[in-house]
């Protein structure tokens, strides 16, 4: 079992948690969209973009996401919302998700 930690906003890169995820998907016969291979910096955040829909049963069975991550097949997204880091298959593309301005 993986077990997913909290990101951390401040990290070089925050999305650094999410890797292993990313890891296993592509392991699993997912890939990434031609615009980039792992998370690439977008105006809302961090972004991971694969191909194909994320297997939502492989995560149930081998990762266990912390309440602050949303990992769920009705947005085919795993959101970080500590981080802003975002693993999308094609049914939740970045430009969908709205980040709130960060209050320091």
């Amino acid at each position: 079992m993986i077990d997913i930690a909290p990101g951390d906003p401040d990290a070089l890169q925050p999305y650094a948690n999410l890797l292993p995820v990313v890891d296993l998907l592509v392991a699993h016969g997912n890939r990434f969209t031609a615009s980039g291979e792992g998370f690439q910096r977008q105006p809302h955040g961090w972004v991971c973009e694969l191909e194909l829909p994320l297997d939502f049963d492989l995560l149930a069975r081998e990762v266990t996401f912390p309440p602050v991550v949303e990992a769920g097949p009705e947005g085919d997204g795993i959101l970080d919302m500590g981080t802003w880091c975002l693993i999308s298959g094609p049914g939740e593309r970045a430009d969908r998700i709205v980040v709130p301005p960060r209050i320091d």
